[in-house]
């Protein structure tokens, strides 16, 4: 029963992007604060960082899912959140190891 249980499968991997996600989202609302002299200024450029980190979590959690096997460590969450802000570069990756012929 327990070994179809996608969240028991899924749980380090799960956990690790969810905590790099929420490491992320601090790191975007410091970034933000550092850019531009006027409030809206600062709210798009927080709202697209956070657009961005979304978007690679999801991205990054797809891609890794399945190999991760590694437990859950402080090394393994900041692995994630770096990947999470740099996701178009393993998407690209993946895209042209799949493009390639074998």
């Amino acid at each position: 029963m327990q070994e179809n249980d996608p969240l028991i499968k899924y749980g380090a991997p799960l956990a690790g992007v969810l905590i790099a996600l929420v490491l992320s989202v601090l790191v975007a609302a410091m970034a933000a604060a550092q850019i531009g002299d006027d409030y809206q200024k600062r709210v798009w450029v927080y709202a697209g960082f956070v657009l961005w980190v979304v978007i690679g979590a999801a991205v990054i959690f797809m891609l890794a899912h399945r190999s991760e096997t590694a437990p859950l460590s402080v090394s393994r969450v900041l692995l994630w959140t770096a990947s999470i802000w740099l996701w178009p570069v393993f998407w690209v990756l993946n895209y042209n190891r799949k493009a390639s012929p074998p």
